[in-house]
């Protein structure tokens, strides 16, 4: 029986069949397959894996439509889009072939970032009206002629995308790209025939949308996708949208409604976060889709679950659901929905470690981030060969190719050692892998950490992660001992091949006079009852300022004292944004550049720029870091004697949830 009967109905838009209301979205630049050969094979899988697991049509990255004045990141030369052969025309029709293969509807998506694209000289980026940027680049206001020839180049893009087979096209105009600069009366404060009434300023957006259909013809689908607001103060709004989506009903096939401004990110939910809603552009599609007669319309955003889906195409909010960073934490999520195996769904916990994004909202006091990481960390993070990579789904990373490893040679006998993400990951890759799997926890429960989830409300997500994890352990047939210490005798007797040791680690803890009476930050969940109404919280990285969140969210008043000269240091991107914003919103206090000197009954003696201060709190929390529990693994080792041990997680190298689950799959994948 199928459980979600509205989002698998299927439809035909142009002669193409779309067999689902499932669209893959774009993630990642097209280009890539283009200028970074390392990882072209991993880009190209992440779309064919998106068809293979069953969505209706599947997108690749976009592409700019030229490489002057509207060129993008990462584009080392102009794409050759004139001639239907060689290298450039090759690598985008393997795009076409990878995801028609698999029965999905296959898009090229392609845009131009207008005045907010990056200035490569001798080119200057062209906008509505000219002006200086904010990074001092000179925008050139566009004249007809301007204009003729950006829509030339959407006329070539579209027939270049025809001839590599696409079915379809999406033409990015939302997120602040050039349409949209058209259309919001924030960026086009022109008084000629392209501004002023919304007729005037949709002109120049029609122009390019008949330009693509001239190119593409009457057989291919037009997916256009747009913000349905700016996000910011003047800015565009959801009904100019709508005005401007009545103007060009039936000259698109479907109106894709997302939102925001790119380089704002999270800021105006381009890219929502896990303070969000899920379905975040769900009333405003729903708005667009009540205006329009002619044309589809499909919403994205922080949609994560069929049944989410399912609920706003039976309602008629929308004829098609786009799920983006959902097809890196599942690609098979089509498959899974249809085959009544919902419960099973990685289901994206939008934690921005397959597309970190960059700091926008520093603090006055905040350095860039590329003055606080170094140019390896950066690479590490913030470039395409970084992206990709999905905490939840450890078979993702652009240059990982789990295919290409050893398989096993024989069935082993693996002992894994600690029952939290790391080992849970470990024992179900290699179950996979057919090897024997004994876990031991020493507690009466699996989850380890991340078992603070099921008090936090800002971690649904990652609570609903943490407990399919251990629903899949538990099915998967490995034998699990809970309240079982390993020693020398249970490794005799079990016999192990291989010893994996995920045996985490335990908060660093200073010898500050008085940290005896402080609580640590990872037993703030279970203490709640013990803690006052006023908490000083000492050390504002990570993982503090996530605990702030949580007692400040439990209608604790919060101050919280950090050594360094920013909140959360040691992040970075849309998450660090993330917790920013929400620190501010829910009135955390916060004492930077303080050094705390001693903890008393009553608060906190601190010193701050030269001056002793003291901050009132009826309860202390600490979060200085973890320290990995290396001794208990050079104990592990000693009583293994000759049996290989493998560790993984916070025992190893203190990190993110994302890390253990990847270092477990890794360790499994090891074992030949």
């Amino acid at each position: 029986m199928n459980d979600f009967p509205n989002l698998f109905s299927p439809v035909d838009i142009r002669g193409r069949h779309y067999r689902n209301r499932l669209i893959a979205g774009p993630t990642l630049l097209a280009h890539a397959v283009l200028f970074i050969p390392e990882i072209a094979e991993n880009v190209y899988r992440m779309v064919e894996n998106r068809a293979k697991g069953g969505f209706g049509a599947v997108s690749t990255g976009e592409i700019p439509v030229n490489n002057e004045e509207g060129t993008t990141l990462f584009m080392d030369r102009a794409i050759d889009f004139v001639h239907y052969e060689g290298p450039d025309f090759e690598k985008f029709r393997e795009y076409a072939d990878r995801i028609k293969k698999h029965g999905a509807v296959s898009y090229l998506e392609f845009s131009h970032e207008g005045s907010h694209a990056p200035a490569k000289p001798p080119y200057q980026p062209w906008g509505p009206v000219a002006y200086v940027r904010e990074d001092g680049v000179q925008v050139q206001g566009m004249d007809r002629k301007m204009m003729d020839k950006v829509c030339e180049d959407f006329r070539t893009v579209s027939k270049f995308a025809k001839a590599c087979g696409f079915d379809g096209v999406l033409f990015h105009g939302g997120h602040g790209f050039i349409s949209q600069q058209f259309i919001s009366p924030w960026t086009n404060i022109r008084t000629d025939e392209f501004g002023g009434s919304m007729k005037n300023r949709a002109r120049f957006p029609v122009m390019l949308i008949d330009a693509i259909r001239e190119g593409i013809g009457e057989d291919m689908v037009l997916e256009f996708r747009f913000s349905a607001e700016d996000g910011v103060p003047g800015g565009m709004t959801i009904s100019d949208t709508v005005e401007f989506c009545k103007i060009i009903d039936g000259k698109v096939d479907i109106i894709h409604v997302s939102n925001g401004l790119k380089w704002r990110g999270n800021g105006t939910q381009t890219f929502s976060d896990f303070f969000d809603i899920h379905g975040v552009n769900v009333a405003h599609a729903a708005k667009v889709k009540k205006a329009v007669t002619k044309s589809k319309v499909a919403v994205i955003g922080g949609i994560n679950s069929p049944e989410m889906a399912e609920d706003i195409i039976a309602s008629g909010k929308a004829d098609f659901v786009v799920l983006s960073r959902q097809g890196f934490a599942d690609p098979e999520f089509p498959n899974k929905a249809r085959e009544g195996k919902a419960d099973y769904i990685r289901r994206c916990v939008r934690c921005f470690q397959c597309y970190p994004g960059i700091d926008f909202a520093e603090h006055p006091t905040d350095k860039p981030f590329w003055e606080r990481f170094s140019p390896e960390q950066i690479k590490q993070n913030v470039t395409p060969s970084a992206m990709g990579r999905c905490a939840i789904n450890p078979n993702t990373g652009f240059g990982f190719y789990p295919d290409r490893l050893p398989a096993p040679g024989s069935s082993k006998k693996v002992l894994i050692i600690g029952g939290g993400a790391g080992g849970l990951q470990a024992a179900l890759t290699a179950v996979g892998r057919g090897h024997k799997v004994t876990l031991i926890e020493k507690t009466g429960r699996l989850g380890g950490l991340i078992n603070f989830t099921d008090s936090d409300n800002d971690k649904v997500d990652i609570r609903n992660f943490k407990n399919l994890l251990i629903r899949e352990v538990n099915e998967s047939g490995a034998k699990i001992l809970l309240n079982t210490k390993v020693d020398k005798s249970l490794i005799e007797a079990e016999k192990p091949d291989v010893i994996i040791a995920a045996v985490g680690a335990h908060p660093l803890v200073p010898g500050i006079p008085g940290i005896e009476t402080a609580i640590a930050a990872i037993d703030v969940y279970n203490n709640t009852a013990n803690i006052g109404k006023t908490v000083a919280l000492l050390g504002g990285g990570l993982v503090g300022a996530e605990v702030g969140l949580y007692l400040a969210s439990e209608g604790r008043t919060v101050t919280v004292v950090e050594m360094q000269d920013m909140m959360a240091y040691e992040t970075l991107g849309y998450y660090r944004n993330a917790l920013l914003t929400e620190m501010d919103k829910r009135g955390i206090h916060q004492f930077l550049k303080t050094k705390v000197t001693e903890i008393t009954k009553t608060g906190v003696k601190a010193v701050k720029g030269g001056e002793e201060i003291f901050i009132p709190a009826d309860t202390c929390v600490f979060s200085f870091g973890m320290t990995s529990n290396s001794e208990m693994v050079k104990e592990i080792r000693e009583m293994a004697g000759a049996v290989p041990v493998i560790p993984v997680g916070d025992c190893d190298k203190s990190g993110k949830m994302g890390d253990a689950v990847q270092a477990g799959h890794m360790a499994a994948l090891s074992i030949v």
